[in-house]
């Protein structure tokens, strides 16, 4: 991919009012190490803008950034910052272009795209990135065995470690009768016949909430560990997501109950690829489930009349909000 390609896939998602000449500086220092800005003063703004439509060949940018790379994690940190709704646009807007590229990964992924382009324009050759080297062509078993053999751990052990959050409150429960149940509490009821959306995104919304009621209501429950654990509930959201909203949430109009929606689906989808991938480290999920718990009343304004916070109900209601 040419950078002028990247960099405008790039700036239609997180550029917002930055003009070219600002962002693609911005994007450059990200890349680079402390050194970068310093090191980048010498660029006029115009050449910035060159690069940006392609006038300019990034040649010596390039090898300029690729001698002043920053830490593996510091341009994924970047891309992250902008949090899960824009990651989940970040996944659309390249999933053209980056195999199995999703919310979860996109950072990553789009990270080895730039460096890919990076080595190119410099004429470096190719390599390849440590985080591609831990997962390119291995399946999610391959990489949950690999690491338990580096740590030296059995089956046993890591699933105990990876359940042991999840299981806490279940255990305390029956240890002590008096226990306070692990549910994420969600406000009475105050419907409303003044409903919000246009009639076309009503229908779609009603088609969402058909869709991922049930999930959302078994998070925030009491009982959600299990559902989990199991794998039901990740196998799920992923194969609704895959086969049917993927594509189809992109359809709503309004465009604060469009980012609810895929705010859902990016908290959802964080949490599922998780478990799938047999990652040993998964998403808060305290926070997690908080998030789906507000998210859950945001897309049934008819159920919940009224604006944000529920402080009338729920103590910590914006600890969880976006």
């Amino acid at each position: 991919m040419e950078f002028k390609v990247f960099a405008k896939k790039l700036k239609d998602v997180i550029g917002g009012t930055s003009n070219t000449k600002i962002f693609t500086k911005t994007i450059f220092e990200a890349m680079m190490n402390d050194s970068g800005p310093a090191l980048l003063e010498d660029i006029s703004p115009d050449t910035f803008k060159a690069y940006f439509n392609g006038n300019t060949s990034i040649s010596k940018a390039a090898a300029l950034i690729l001698a002043n790379l920053s830490d593996d994690d510091e341009f994924p940190s970047y891309l992250e910052g902008f949090g899960a709704t824009t990651a989940q646009l970040l996944a659309d807007e390249f999933e053209d272009d980056i195999p199995d590229i999703n919310a979860v990964n996109a950072s990553t992924k789009i990270t080895e795209l730039f460096l890919e382009i990076l080595r190119e324009a410099s004429g470096k050759k190719k390599g390849t990135p440590k985080s591609a080297k831990r997962t390119d062509d291995k399946t999610p078993h391959d990489i949950l065995v690999e690491k338990m053999l580096d740590s030296g751990q059995t089956i046993a052990i890591v699933w105990d470690k990876a359940i042991s959050n999840l299981s806490e409150s279940t255990s305390a429960t029956k240890e002590n009768s008096t226990s306070v149940t692990d549910t994420i509490e969600i406000p009475e009821k105050q419907p409303s016949d003044d409903y919000p959306y246009s009639s076309e995104d009503k229908i779609l919304l009603q088609d969402f909430t058909a869709d991922y009621d049930e999930i959302m209501v078994t998070m925030v429950g009491e009982n959600y560990a299990v559902s989990l654990i199991d794998m039901t509930l990740p196998s799920k959201i992923q194969e609704l997501y895959t086969a049917k909203w993927k594509s189809k949430a992109d359809a709503f109009l309004d465009l604060s109950l469009k980012s609810n929606v895929f705010g859902l689906l990016g908290e959802l989808n964080k949490l599922s690829e998780s478990f799938l991938a047999g990652s040993l480290e998964s998403p808060p999920i305290k926070n997690t489930r908080t998030k789906i718990r507000n998210l859950y009343v945001k897309l049934h304004p008819d159920l919940f009349a009224g604006g944000f916070p529920y402080d009338a109900f729920i103590d910590d209601w914006e600890d969880g909000e976006f």
